[in-house]
């Protein structure tokens, strides 16, 4: 039973040093961030829509699609079928809006230039068969890409 005692004891102290730390971070006038915060709430996506498919060969499971849409309210989903990958919800709009915040597409920027940027942004390789990119801006412009 002493071992048990000492064992729970232990814990506790462990517990309580790794909580400190963080309690130390704030008496220290830092902000922490957890780690799982929210990429929705870090930055804002300058398109309403944006719809991407591009195709590597023939069938579906040579496709990497990506949907984001923000009507009454934002949604994503991210279908990878290259390296198996199927994202939706929360997790889809996350990363959407990470990679969509940072691409910078101008209505006025060549196809040629437009797809480079699109496949560097989503880790695509530029050997495509197929490419095809639908953007709509919030002042209801839209353009259509398509290369190959």
């Amino acid at each position: 039973m002493n071992q048990f005692r000492m064992a729970v004891i232990a814990l506790v102290l462990i517990l309580m040093t790794g909580c400190g730390s963080i309690a130390e971070e704030h008496a220290e006038g830092k902000e922490a961030v957890p780690d799982n915060a929210p990429v929705s709430d870090v930055k804002s996506v300058p398109y309403a829509a944006f719809a991407l498919e591009v195709n590597y060969g023939h069938g579906k499971h040579n496709t990497f699609e990506a949907v984001y849409d923000k009507q009454e309210r934002e949604e994503a989903s991210i279908k990878d079928y290259l390296n198996g990958a199927d994202r939706e919800g929360e997790e889809a709009l996350n990363e959407m809006k990470m990679v969509l915040s940072e691409l910078s597409i101008a209505k006025s920027d060549s196809e040629q230039d437009v797809i480079s940027n699109v496949l560097e942004a989503f880790n695509l390789d530029e050997r495509y068969d197929r490419f095809h990119l639908r953007v709509k801006w919030p002042d209801g412009t839209s353009r259509i890409y398509h290369g190959k």
